[in-house]
This record gives structure tokens, sequence and C-alpha cells, in this order.
């Protein structure tokens, strides 16, 4: 049967459609990769299960990228070129995966509190982590703007390109394991022979942490080269939208801090915001931009102390401090007591859950408020759970038994998918009612909420030393 002529897919090019694909898929696979290999890196390096709460301390600060970007565009409008913008993106996210490969356990020893007191932390990684995010987060508002020159069956592929972000560095992870949990063994004095101190012996991965960096640093150059073909080749510029459908950019800077959520999925899968979840999706649908220029407009009635708005901005608060700052950085408490595979499950099994709620966000649409806050009671009942797992360790319940590490893990996966569908449709909500001033609203709340999460956790483990680490060879009551 013919193809009706009006149909956006027809004449759609398979080359143009992968490249974008390519390209999107550098939107968020340095941090994912960062989340990706904790497992591996708490058990080496010197922040141990403390270390995810300095790294969602390190993505809130990131968040400075997008918010230069959205200035330099208001103070110089039209001097700010995105393609330029995109390069530095995808080459700093090139060089830091690059560098990771070869420095991500180098440390320094900074001076502690106490005479003589030494404190050693993961400056390479912290750093390079910082970097990551700052380009990371920065992509959510430059990349898609830069798609609308596309037709709608491209802005798919964009949104196809950006689950991948998450699922190649998640399946990586999978494939890599964890080389199980440690062996015990007695380590000698000055080669004495008499038996010392007793250490953990952990099994190699398939490969190592270098080598996982190696890859994702071949698929950003890839990235690069699709972008480059998408901006350049004469037969990829033939694909462009000849309309120019127009794009309020002042609604896309609005957007700007809603958009920099993303950050988060990956910390909650995530973002990250991940959340933060990966992904969180502000951004338009790619159904959205067929409707020309007056997309995603709305009436500008919006009011922020509506009782129907205080409810959904206060869930929007209350969701991204647990999901991009709280959870994240008590994961290893939660969930390392019952293994490290238990541990690793949770971290990579996440991030696919974290993708599948975007995805099943795209098809299903929840329009009432009532269902974003009951779904977010039930995400809250599943992240109490592991917080009190996590104020348990290093014995939390069921700590011997296969049925505790399900619990664990499930129920992390879980919530993570709960809460990024529950971010969707709080945003699409808003969006529908309030325009570019309801998702300012949002985007404002979605940060202060992350950062209070984040900085809370961070004091409760570093400072408050609330939850409790042990030596996988040491034995507890």
């Amino acid at each position: 049967m013919d193809r009706p002529k009006d149909d956006p897919w027809l004449g759609i090019s398979v080359a143009v459609f992968a490249s974008v694909c390519v390209f999107a898929s550098s939107s968020w696979i340095g941090l994912n990769a960062v989340w990706v290999e904790l497992p591996l890196m708490v058990r080496v390096l010197p922040e141990s299960w403390n270390l995810p709460s300095y790294l969602v301390v390190v993505i809130q600060v990131a968040n400075v990228g997008p918010l230069t970007y959205t200035v330099a565009r208001r103070l110089a409008p039209g001097r700010v070129r995105d393609s330029v913008v995109i390069y530095a993106i995808v080459g700093i996210g090139l060089a830091s995966c690059l560098l990771l490969a070869f420095l991500w356990d180098t440390t320094t020893d900074f001076v502690g509190v106490g005479v003589g007191a030494v404190e050693r932390h993961s400056t390479a990684l912290l750093a390079l982590a910082f970097f990551l995010a700052l380009v990371d987060c920065t992509s959510s508002v430059v990349f898609l703007p830069y798609m609308a020159q596309y037709a709608a069956p491209y802005l798919t592929a964009f949104y196809v390109g950006e689950g991948l972000s998450g699922l190649v560095p998640s399946a990586l992870g999978l494939i890599q394991g964890v080389g199980g949990d440690p062996e015990c063994v007695n380590r000698t004095v000055n080669g004495t022979g008499h038996a010392g101190l007793v250490v953990p012996l952990y099994g190699p991965p398939r490969f190592s942490v270098g080598v996982f960096f190696g890859i994702l640093s071949a698929l950003l150059c890839c990235s690069g080269v699709a972008f480059t073909l998408l901006h350049f080749h004469p037969k990829f510029l033939a694909y462009r939208n000849r309309r120019q459908a127009a794009i309020d950019r002042s609604d896309s800077d609005a957007q700007s801090l809603l958009s920099r959520d993303d950050a988060n999925h990956v910390i909650s899968s995530s973002s990250s915001s991940s959340s933060s979840s990966s992904w969180y999706q502000s951004t338009p649908r790619p159904e959205d931009s067929r409707s020309g220029p007056e997309a995603g407009l709305a009436p500008s009635n919006f009011s922020p102390v509506g009782s129907e708005s205080v409810a959904l901005l206060a869930t929007v608060a209350c969701v991204n401090a647990l999901s991009n700052g709280v959870l994240p950085a008590i994961q290893p408490f939660s969930c390392l007591p019952y293994g490290n595979l238990a541990y690793s499950l949770a971290v990579r099994l996440a991030v696919l859950a974290n993708l599948v709620a975007c995805f099943l966000g795209l098809v299903v649409r929840v329009k009432a408020a009532g269902v974003c806050v009951a779904m977010a009671t039930v995400g809250a009942a599943l992240a109490g759970y592991q917080i009190a797992l996590a104020a348990l360790s290093p014995r939390p319940p069921l700590q011997d038994h296969v049925i505790g590490a399900v619990l664990a893990v499930s129920s992390f996966s879980l919530l993570t998918a709960i809460f990024s569908f529950t971010k969707m449709s709080v945003a699409a909500i808003l969006s529908g009612r309030g325009g570019a001033r309801a998702l300012l609203w949002c985007g404002g709340v979605t940060q202060i909420g992350s950062c209070v999460g984040a900085v809370v956790a961070f004091l409760l483990v570093n400072v408050g030393q609330v939850f409790k680490s042990k030596d996988p060879c040491t034995f507890v009551n």
C-alpha cells in the first residue's frame, strides 16, 4: 500500500537517520559510563563507598555549563554558533574519556584534619567527571535546537540516539562483569613469609576499566564524524528541513534549566538526572515538532501558587532530591552489603530501567496531577526501603539470602523507572498548561531539589558518617 503524500517518513534517508542516532549517542554517554563503572571503582579508589556522594556534587556543579550557554545566547544573540559548541562538547567528551582510560585510578594526597593527617582523593576521576558532566549537561540545550533543522522523523532518530547513550554503557558494563565477590587472603609482611593483613583479592572483570573507556572514546569519535557529515556533507545537507520550521528560542532557553535535569538521570540510573535519572525529558516530543511554529506554546497564565501547581512542583522537588542526590549517593551502602554482583546489577539495570521509562513516556501520556503524585508516593516508599537498607549497613536484612539481593536490586531499578516517568509526566503537564513559564519554574525547582539532595547526601555520608561501610574481609556481627 502506497504511503500518503503527506507522510513525514516519505523520502527519509537511512544514512542521515543513522548518522543522527550516532551523533545523539554522545549526549550522555560519558557520564553514564562513569556511573556504570562505579562497581569496579569503589573497591580500589580511596573514597570507597563514599565515591558516589562526591560525584553527585560534582555533577550539580557542572550545571554551570548550560547556564553559561544560555546567558551567552542572551547577551550575544547570533554570535554563539551551535556547530562550534557541539564540536566543543564532543571534543571535550572524547578527551575526557580517553584520559579516563589511563588516569581513572590516579590519586592525590591532601593535608587532612589533624597533625600529620593525609587524605587521598581520586582527583583525576573527579576532575574528568566534572568535564564530562559539563558537556553532557550542555548537550541538553544545544543538540535539540540544532536538530530543529531536520524533519520530524530525524528528531525521532535523535531520541533513539539519546537512548543509546545510556544503553551502550549499560550493555558494555553487563558484558564486562565485576569478577564476583573477593577472596580473602593473607598478605605477608616485608617478604618474611609471616602472615600479616587479610586483604580482599578480587577476580578480574572480562575487560578493564581502561578498555571500557577506550571503547567509549572510539564511539565518541564516531559521533564526531557523524556530526561532521550532518553539518558539511552536501548529500546530508539536502535533507535539512527546507521550511526551517521556526523554533521559539526563548521557549528553548526557558527549558534549559529543566533540560539540565538530564544530567541527573545518569545519577539515578544516573542522571542521572537520571536520573538522573539518564535521561529525563523536558524536551519536546518528536510528534510535537510537526505542529509548526506554535508547537509547545501554551497560555502564559500559569501560576506557581495554585494548589495543583504547588503539588506538581513539590513533587518535582522531592523526586529530584531523592533520585539525583540522596539515592545515588547511598547506593553502595544499600546494595554492596549484598555483594559486588548485586551492586553492579543495581547500578547497570537502573540505567536500563530509566531508559525504558523514558521511551514509555514518549507513547504514554499522564494528564492528571493526582496520578503523578501517586506515582511519586510509590517511588518514595521504595526509596524509603533503600534508605533503610543503607542505614542498616553493613548488616541489612536478609544479607545472606538471595531474596535480599533480589529485593535490593529490583526495588532500586523500579523506583528509578517510576521517578523518571513521573518527572517526564509532570514536565509534560506543566508544559501543556503553562508553556515556557511553567517549564522555567519546573526547571528551577528541579535544580533546587537536586542540589539540596546532593548536598544533604554528601554531608550525611562524609561529614556525619551516618552510613557505615566495611572491609569485605572483616566479619561483622
